[in-house]
């Protein structure tokens, strides 16, 4: 089940984060975005990944699943909830290494457009990747 994220959800939100980033980002950057297009992915009441738009920028701004719960399908189901809210041209940024989320950012229909330099906070480019929705 995917729904709008909560303030008593941030807690298992910072969890995934966490669990998911080397470099993750701090609690206060989640209460920035509680307004925005920021969904949670339920399972059996448990929340195991987030999403985080911005249809003002066109932007995805994060998302994450749980380790444990990885490889269902969910990204893929919350990708597709946020498609719902955005219109126009969507772009993120990834890190050049991070070859798996790049993978599914194209199996979601995301193309490279560009890169930035030193974009991460230990210094590595990250991708910007780009997709079109009508």
């Amino acid at each position: 089940m995917i729904r709008k994220c909560t303030e008593g959800d941030l807690g298992d939100v910072w969890e995934i984060e966490n669990l998911s980033f080397e470099y993750p980002y701090p609690p206060y950057f989640f209460y920035e975005y509680i307004n925005k297009l920021f969904f949670v992915m339920e399972e059996n009441g448990k929340v195991v990944g987030y999403i985080i738009g911005d249809e003002e920028k066109g932007m995805i701004i994060s998302i994450a699943v749980h380790p444990e719960y990885r490889k269902k399908g969910y990204g893929k189901k919350m990708m597709e909830h946020i498609f719902k809210f955005m219109k126009g041209e969507i772009f993120l940024q990834v890190r050049k290494s991070n070859k798996g989320a790049i993978k599914f950012y194209e199996k979601m229909g995301f193309k490279k457009k560009g890169e930035i330099k030193k974009y991460y906070f230990d210094g590595e480019d990250a991708y910007i990747m780009v997709r079109k929705i009508d």
